[in-house]
């Protein structure tokens, strides 16, 4: 009787009769490299009785992904202003944690927070709808934590009242106190062994949009121990720049909702088509993967559309005198919103008081990262860094 720890619980996974034929056993662990999980082996006679236990460990051992939610405030505290003020209410954001239980179990364990950009929710970090493109759980295979986020106002969560009811300085304020509440015990989800812990290192990687807040987050609250800025530069493309024009004439004579017919109001899509939005985002992507990347794309909250090139004029000084920490630059040879060289640009000037820039273009690689055929080349390179840098 062969049985599998998930989540703090032993549950069945396959049991062999005394004599039968030998087989490979690779349900529920995975194969080759990415075979995982913590296993207890016992044997267990006709009439019922069970002898003692014998335990293996495959690959990091048992991984660990549930969900958590943490409590925010929609404020601002960053020195840039918004266009219309967040609305100062508290909210939950929900998302997930998958980690190995040894480095939740570490006596100082570490772990890294990601945020996605314009037209995604946490799936870009979670993609589940092919199988071998769940960037969190291949890191986790790899040994590292992380916690995926859905920011406010995405409409997976169809948490914020009014897309105009926050901006991107409040996002990245709102990722500080999220790197607080990871530093503090404060997210809330159950591990099968108790809650989430404390963890004394945190890591800040963003794609996109995402990328722009984890600088925000940085230079004004220098909040986590190192980041990477994954598809994104102070640099956007004349695509980037006519995609945000359009979004922006959305938001101010035809606002949507954030469900179609339903949801919050005042929302706008970045790439009004399907085909304006894979003309961004992909480059050599699996069409299987295209189409439900494009089934699963989102309108944004316009207050966070129409703050953004505001705010980028004050990135543009502030990430050159706020950001101490190490800092990765990663982005895809191929992308069509933040195009090479200002990737390179980026690395070069951006980061001058930074104690280490490192700088990876990843070939035949588009805007959407995790995403693309190459995303093996981009959760390596991560992992890579996330090692360097203690998580």
């Amino acid at each position: 009787m062969i049985e599998q720890c998930t989540t703090g619980v032993w549950k069945p996974l396959r049991t062999i009769t005394l004599g039968a034929r030998r087989r490979t056993m690779s349900a529920g662990i995975g194969t080759g490299a990415s075979a995982t999980g913590d296993l207890r082996i016992r044997a267990r006679t006709r009439t019922g009785r069970v002898g003692p236990a014998v335990y293996a460990r495959i690959g990091v051992g048992e991984i660990v992904d549930v969900p958590i939610t943490v409590r925010v405030v929609n404020q601002n505290r960053t020195a840039i202003p918004c266009l219309g003020a967040p609305d100062g209410k508290a909210y939950t954001l929900h998302g997930s944690i998958v980690a190995p239980r040894t480095a939740l179990d570490a006596a100082n364990p570490a772990v890294a927070l990601y945020v996605h950009g314009l037209g995604y929710s946490s799936f870009f970090f979670r993609f589940q709808d092919v199988p071998g493109y769940d960037y969190g759980l291949q890191q986790a295979r790899a040994g590292h934590a992380s916690v995926v986020i859905d920011r406010l106002g995405n409409p997976a969560r169809g948490d914020l009242p009014d897309g105009s009811a926050t901006c991107i300085p409040a996002q990245a304020d709102m990722v500080d106190q999220v790197i607080g509440a990871l530093r503090g015990g404060g997210l809330a989800g159950s591990t099968g062994r108790g809650g989430v812990p404390s963890f004394r290192k945190v890591l800040l990687a963003g794609h996109s949009l995402g990328g722009f807040i984890t600088e925000v987050t940085q230079y004004s609250f220098q909040s986590a121990d190192a980041i990477a800025v994954a598809g994104y530069t102070d640099v956007p493309s004349p695509l980037a720049l006519t995609t945000f024009g359009l979004a922006s004439v959305d938001c101010a004579t035809a606002p949507r909702r954030a469900n179609g017919a339903t949801g919050a109001p005042n929302y706008a899509p970045f790439g009004r088509t399907d085909a304006d939005f894979a003309a961004g985002h992909f480059h050599d992507i699996d069409p299987a993967v295209a189409a439900a990347t494009l089934r699963r794309h989102n309108v944004d909250p316009c207050g966070d559309l129409l703050s953004a090139l505001q705010a980028l004029a004050v990135n543009q000084v502030a990430t050159r005198t706020g950001i101490t920490s190490p800092v990765l630059v990663i982005s895809g040879a191929d992308d069509a919103l933040f195009v090479p060289p200002t990737n390179r640009l980026q690395a070069q000037t951006a980061f001058p008081r930074s104690s280490e820039v490192r700088l990876v273009e990843l070939p035949d690689t588009g805007h959407a990262l995790t995403l693309g055929r190459t995303h093996e080349a981009f959760r390596k390179a991560m992992d890579v860094w996330l090692t360097d840098h203690g998580a």
